[in-house]
């Protein structure tokens, strides 16, 4: 594996985003947002399959850069094999039955493309082969800033952030959506009027309120995060 630093993901970020920009079906057009399935397909080359992925729904999407058969299931809990021939990136089935969902699902798009892009980038590091096949699995929960436990892990989910929210198109959303340059405090009980805003812009660049509050704070556009505990804000310490 080859250790990546933020910045380096950064750069990989930007090269994809402006080839991104220059698909010809986004001619003329203006962009708000990023649409994965679009980078996937017609810039990156690759296949999106919606299978049910695992009997507890707890896998949202997986890939493998070599050629490898991986167990899906059906409707009424089946069992089949479905062959990865190391371009194709499956995601669950689920996540593109339910509206609400729509910016995770992003997200693990995005996610699962990454790993195949540090692929086509270091085919070397990353490539795998038949001997030692490589498959990667995203998670419930794993957009949120927890410890780093897999650095590949990390490192698609850096990437995947940085491809779906450039700083150019972050700005712009946040102008759009009167939220200024930064965001002082984000709570939903004592800043609604603002964290109301910021959710209509989560939905507006396809993303989940938790990708984009860690987005933001990686950009410095985000000072006070209490998305997940919005009392935390009044917790007082007792001796």
């Amino acid at each position: 594996m080859k250790c990546l630093s933020r910045q380096n993901i950064e750069t990989i970020a930007a090269r994809v985003v402006n080839a991104y920009y220059q698909l010809p079906e986004l001619q003329g057009k203006p962009i708000h947002r990023i649409d994965p399935e679009l980078l996937l397909t017609d810039l990156l080359g690759l296949s999106i399959d919606y299978q049910h992925l695992s009997l507890d729904s707890s896998i949202l999407g997986l890939t493998s850069v070599t050629p490898f058969g991986i167990e899906v299931f059906g409707e009424d809990d089946s069992e089949a094999i479905y062959f990865l021939d190391g371009k194709t990136v499956l995601i669950e089935e689920e996540l593109r039955m339910d509206a609400t969902q729509q910016g995770r699902c992003n997200f693990t798009i995005a996610h699962e493309g990454s790993h195949q892009i540090f692929k086509m980038l270091y085919p070397r590091e990353y490539g795998g082969n038949i001997q030692t096949p490589k498959l990667h699995f995203y998670r419930v929960n794993s957009e949120r800033n927890k410890p780093i436990s897999d650095w590949e892990e990390w490192q698609a989910n850096a990437l995947a952030s940085a491809i779906l929210l450039p700083k150019e198109l972050v700005a712009k959303g946040m102008f759009m959506f009167g939220l200024g340059e930064k965001i002082t405090v984000l709570n939903k009980v004592y800043y609604s009027e603002v964290y109301e805003r910021f959710k209509d812009l989560a939905t507006f660049l396809g993303v989940s309120k938790t990708a984009l509050a860690i987005r933001l704070k990686q950009l410095g556009m985000l000072a006070e995060d209490y998305i997940d505990n919005p009392q935390r804000l009044i917790e007082v310490v007792y001796d």
